[in-house]
Order: structure tokens, then C-alpha cells, then sequence
């Protein structure tokens, strides 16, 4: 993602991607057109945040909560993330 990214920047995956649990394979999997991709847990749990519009700030702020970890380092590191979605087209940004 761009340094110049707003913390405020809202992020959603899109309606033709699909978050799912295989149970025969007990993993999550990213269900995208023509793909299927297994993330990581880490990921995953990203992932079923913005199933509904989350925000970066929200996001880093729960999850250091969450995590009891800074919030400044949570930040950079699923800016890395969802950047890098963003850009394969998994995840979108609504926020114009």
C-alpha cells in the first residue's frame, strides 16, 4: 500500500470473493474467481474482519487490543497485508 494510504482508507472483500471453511481439509480458504487460495491464520482472521467495510485504524486498533501489541507495528504490518490484496484485486477499497 502506498505510504501515502489513509489509516482512515475502508476496505471490504468483494462480492465474488468468498471466505469458507473446508472441513474436509479442516482450512479456510479465499474462494476467488478461477482461484482458490488457503491463507494463513493470520490472514484469515484479517479476512473475516472486512466481510463487512472495516477501516485500517479499526482494524489496528482492535487487533492491538486484541493482541496486546503496538498499535503503530500492527498497522504497518496488515497495511503490508491488505496492500498486497489489494493489489492482486482480492480486497477492495471503498473509500474512493
Amino acid at each position: 500500500m502506498s505510504p501515502s494510504a489513509s489509516e482512515h482508507a475502508v476496505f471490504v472483500l468483494p462480492g465474488w470473493a468468498r471466505l469458507k471453511h473446508c472441513e474436509r481439509r479442516d482450512a479456510w480458504l479465499l474462494l476467488v474467481p478461477e482461484r482458490v487460495l488457503f491463507p494463513c491464520p493470520v490472514t484469515v482472521d484479517i479476512l473475516q474482519r472486512i466481510e463487512t467495510p472495516a477501516s485500517l485504524a479499526s482494524l489496528a486498533r482492535n487487533l492491538a487490543h486484541e493482541y496486546d501489541a503496538p498499535e503503530d507495528e500492527i498497522r504497518a504490518d496488515i497495511e503490508d497485508l491488505i496492500g498486497g490484496l489489494v493489489e492482486k484485486g482480492y480486497v477492495r477499497r471503498i473509500d474512493g
